[in-house]
C-alpha cells in the first residue's frame, strides 16, 4: 500500500526510519525500519501478544535487553538483526550499557580448512572472528559496507 518516513521513536532520526503499510489476510499490517539506529518493530508486537512473546523467546538476551516499548503507536522495537546469506549477517552484540552492531561476513575456506573435519565438507563460513564492529547508529554504514543499500539521503 504505501510507505513513509517517520521520526524514529528510539534515536529520533527524522530521514532513515520508514513505515511500511501493507495489507495482509485482509488486514492491515505496519512494519517498521530505522537505518539509522537498526530498531525495528512490526503491528504485530502488542504488548502481550503471542507475536511478542514468539519474538522475545526467539531473540537473544541482549536483544530483549535493549528492546523498548513504543508508547506512541503501542509496539515493543527490538535491534535488527539482518542475514543476508552470502553477504553476511548485521546483528547487536556486547551487554546492555555496551553493545554496537556487528558485520560477520561469509569467507571462503582455506584448502587446509576445507580438509578440516569441523567444517563439515563446506567452503565457505560466517567470519564472525573478524566481524566488523559499528556503533549504535552507524547501522546504516554497515548495510552499505554489507552492499546491500547505496545511498538514502
Amino acid at each position: 500500500m504505501a510507505e513513509k518516513v517517520i521520526t524514529c521513536p528510539n534515536c529520533f532520526n527524522d530521514k532513515r526510519c520508514f513505515e511500511d503499510t501493507q495489507e495482509v489476510e485482509g488486514k492491515e499490517f505496519n512494519s517498521y525500519m530505522c537505518f539509522n539506529c537498526g530498531f525495528t518493530s512490526n503491528s504485530t508486537y502488542e504488548w502481550d501478544s503471542q507475536e511478542l512473546k514468539k519474538a522475545q523467546l526467539g531473540s537473544s538476551q541482549l536483544m530483549n535487553d535493549i528492546s523498548f516499548y513504543d508508547e506512541e503507536r503501542k509496539l515493543m522495537w527490538f535491534p535488527s538483526v539482518l542475514n543476508m546469506g552470502k553477504l553476511g549477517v548485521i546483528y547487536p552484540d556486547g551487554v546492555q550499557n555496551n553493545w554496537n552492531y556487528k558485520l560477520a561476513e561469509v569467507r571462503k575456506l582455506t584448502e587446509l580448512e576445507i580438509k578440516d573435519d569441523k567444517y563439515d565438507g563446506h567452503d565457505s563460513i560466517l567470519d564472525v572472528d573478524n566481524a566488523k564492529t559499528y556503533g549504535q547508529y552507524e547501522f546504516l554504514d554497515a548495510c552499505r559496507e554489507m552492499g546491500i543499500i547505496k545511498d538514502l539521503d
